[in-house]
């Protein structure tokens, strides 16, 4: 690996790994259970939430009401403020953590609450259950239900299905939107009921737990060709798009405009062009790395060399653990979730 390319990962590929999800996780008093509630609250996760309207203030003092609502979090002993989480519609329903716990609670008896957490200001709260463990591709995986509400405005209330490599701590799946990995459950009137009744669907989902499993395993017995390794990589992170005022400067030629216009049409160019190149730059040495990791992959596990599984582990590991893991969440629910993601379904399609 090039010093520049190591320069992605700074020294995390030497530290003891922690999983994505425990980076982020709250430690809670397990002697108090495998209560979700308890949990919850040991975690300092019970803050409330509620939804106010908007309205805009013109220069005279006049107010005037929008139809938008914000998010508001309770102050927490970490900051003694109240926060604005989101702007919402009408029709975006809170759900309080101590419901959310409360319906967990039945589940937590049989899934023992594993880690609690929660990002940013409260945006997003979440919690592990562990569902035992199995094992993946001949190695030890523990298997979690990770279920998270964003509050952000933007996402729902999901249940997904993560199993994490314990020889790495890598978290494999993250939030897949597939109907037989995950669901979920957006936040409007009927989010209520709708929480309750799939949270009854934990007591059935041993199949669809055995599907994913069996789904990793099928991935780590086929042999992929070069080209369709680098359509993984390609696809897990796609090129950066052209900058709008680059797509429409390029339509124009010298004989299109005056001459005083074409230099400033150049001058707007160069610029947006460097933007692109550095963006694409980044996201060239991205892949890179994740063919470095691909190819550590092989030389550790020479049975498995050049399948869908070791391809996806690469870019798994590109996301786990390059620089900037330790203070984002964005490998659980953001950007990194997004590649992983991307990188599964591609490399469980070449199968």
């Amino acid at each position: 690996m090039t010093e520049e390319k190591l320069d992605l990962f700074g020294d995390r590929l030497e530290t003891t790994r922690v999983s994505a999800m425990h980076k982020l996780s709250r430690d809670f008093d397990k002697s108090l259970g495998h209560s979700a509630t308890d949990s919850m609250r040991d975690a300092g996760m019970m803050f409330g939430i509620a939804k106010y309207p908007q309205f805009i203030r013109l220069e005279n003092g006049t107010e005037l009401p929008t139809k938008s609502y914000a998010v508001v979090r309770d102050p927490i002993p970490q900051d003694k403020n109240q926060k604005i989480l989101a702007t919402v519609g009408k029709d975006w329903t809170t759900l309080q953590a101590e419901e959310l716990g409360a319906m967990l609670d039945p589940v937590a008896e049989k899934y023992p609450v594993e880690a609690t957490g929660w990002v940013g200001d409260g945006q997003k709260i979440y919690l592990t259950l562990n569902a035992g463990d199995s094992q993946i591709a001949g190695e030890e995986h523990n298997l979690y239900w990770l279920i998270a509400d964003h509050r952000d405005g933007k996402g729902s209330l999901s249940i997904s299905f993560t199993p994490v490599r314990v020889a790495c701590m890598n978290a494999l799946v993250t939030g897949l939107n597939q109907s037989k990995v995950s669901v979920s459950i957006r936040h409007n009137k009927n989010l209520h009921a709708d929480t309750s009744f799939y949270l009854d669907l934990f007591n059935q989902m041993a199949k669809t737990k055995d599907g994913v499993v069996e789904a990793m395993n099928s991935m780590s017995r086929n042999k992929l060709t070069d080209k369709e390794i680098e359509t993984v990589v390609d696809y897990a992170y796609p090129s950066a798009s052209l900058p709008t005022k680059l797509k429409h400067s390029n339509r124009i030629n010298v004989d299109d405009v005056p001459l005083d216009v074409w230099e400033r049409i150049l001058n707007v160019k160069q610029g947006h062009q460097e933007e692109w190149e550095k963006k694409q730059g980044r996201i060239q040495r991205i892949r890179d790395n994740a063919m470095e990791r691909f190819n550590v992959f092989n030389d550790e596990f020479p049975k498995l060399a050049n399948t869908s599984w070791a391809v996806y582990n690469a870019v798994v590991e590109t996301e786990d653990y390059r620089r900037g893991h330790g203070s984002s969440a964005t490998a659980l629910f953001g950007s990194r979730a997004e590649s992983k993601t991307r990188a599964f379904n591609k490399a469980l399609a070449l199968v």
